[in-house]
């Protein structure tokens, strides 16, 4: 087991941090741990690169998504669920997590939230997972692209081939 895994093994055998991949499209086509996942990994990769603590970073970034109440709730005018950062942190904190992993939690969300990251782990968790969005909304993008020209070259699914195309 690499450095990574030691950080975030045991939030991994949790049954409760485990549900998040249940959510079956977090932000366009990934999975809530899914996007943990890969956002807990870009900032470990960072923190290692910057000098920042690795542990903290990985484990705030692996539980910045971590709730499950109802997302339209508490939606802001841009569609952004402004409470989840600190719900996240709640459950961080009821895990017994240290201030510094719950507080790079809380902060996740700054530019919706009020509150800017205040330690270089906490930055890194904020743009890890502002990379990680920005990548699965690429490849949502990406894909309804390349199903639209397949529809207007093709037809649509079912319709034996036909082609728009003279």
């Amino acid at each position: 087991m690499g450095r990574f895994e030691n950080y975030t093994y045991d939030l991994l055998q949790r049954p409760e941090v485990r549900r998040l991949g249940r959510r079956k499209s977090h932000h366009f086509t990934e999975d809530r741990l899914a996007h943990s996942m890969a956002t807990a990994k870009l900032a470990y990769r960072v923190a290692r690169v910057v000098r920042a603590d690795a542990r903290v970073t990985a484990r705030a970034a692996l539980l910045h998504d971590w709730f499950f109440e109802n997302r339209d709730e508490h939606q802001n005018r841009f569609g952004a669920n402004v409470r989840h950062g600190a719900i996240a942190a709640a459950n961080a904190r009821g895990l017994g997590e240290p201030p510094a992993v719950s507080a790079a939690i809380a902060t996740h969300m700054w530019g919706y939230v009020k509150g800017a990251p205040k330690t270089r782990e906490a930055w890194i968790v904020w743009m890890a997972d502002n990379i990680t969005w920005l990548t699965d909304a690429i490849k949502s993008f990406l894909k309804f692209v390349r199903t639209s020209i397949r529809r207007f070259l093709y037809g649509p699914p079912g319709s034996r081939g036909r082609s728009y195309v003279a």
